[in-house]
């Protein structure tokens, strides 16, 4: 996928959410951001307008700028455009699907349940479990062929990451077999030719996931 995110200060942002050097609902002076950050003010402003229109940050004159609160409704919303994205983009991609991606996609999530079943801790598996969903995720994004759509999808996976680290269970061993399973039924039915089977296995997959990091 040739979609990528090529603001430096967005990128940071999310590295500096993720480490922890920003929080949640919190409220800073444009000179205290960009300090974090480490930008000059002038694509520091670039970057403030950026986040602002994705809906990560909200500018208010006099009183600064204010993180994102990760709630319901913010990951409600994501989960629904990211759905109808991956939904179409799964529809162009099992009509040019290949034998050769279904069986690679099968051994490879087979594998990564083998990992997760073994390892001692979850910070063994994560990385290549983060790899193989990128891998199985943005194949269906890329069959749109569009740069556009794989920018916005690229901005789209970092706020997945950030909702999904939010809940460390949900992302344990046990719910992380259950994600590998809800992939293979996409690839079986893939391999099926079924494609309204696949969507509807995507779909389930998509609603479990967002259950399991809402309840677990």
């Amino acid at each position: 996928m040739q979609g990528v995110i090529d603001n430096l200060g967005y990128r940071r942002f999310f590295d500096a959410l993720i480490a922890g050097r920003l929080k949640f609902g919190q409220t800073l002076r444009q000179e205290e951001l960009a300090e974090i950050l480490g930008l000059s003010l002038s694509p520091m402003r670039e970057t403030t307008t950026l986040l602002e229109a994705e809906g990560m940050v909200q500018v208010r004159r006099k009183l600064g700028i204010t993180v994102f609160r990760l709630d319901v409704n913010f990951m409600g919303e994501t989960f629904q455009f990211r759905g109808m994205l991956e939904r179409e983009g799964l529809r162009k991609f099992a009509s040019m699907v290949t034998p050769e991606w279904i069986d690679d996609m099968r051994g490879r999530h087979l594998a990564v349940i083998d990992l997760v079943r073994t390892a001692e801790t979850p910070d063994a598996f994560r990385g290549p479990v983060r790899e193989l969903e990128s891998a199985f995720h943005e194949s269906f994004i890329s069959a749109y062929d569009n740069r556009q759509i794989e920018t916005v999808y690229a901005r789209l996976a970092q706020k997945m990451y950030i909702i999904r680290l939010h809940n460390m269970v949900a992302v344990g061993p046990a719910n992380t077999e259950k994600s590998m399973r809800e992939h293979i039924a996409i690839i079986d039915a893939l391999a099926s030719r079924d494609t309204d089977g696949a969507i509807a296995a995507l779909e389930g997959h998509l609603q479990a996931v967002l259950h399991r990091v809402l309840t677990t």
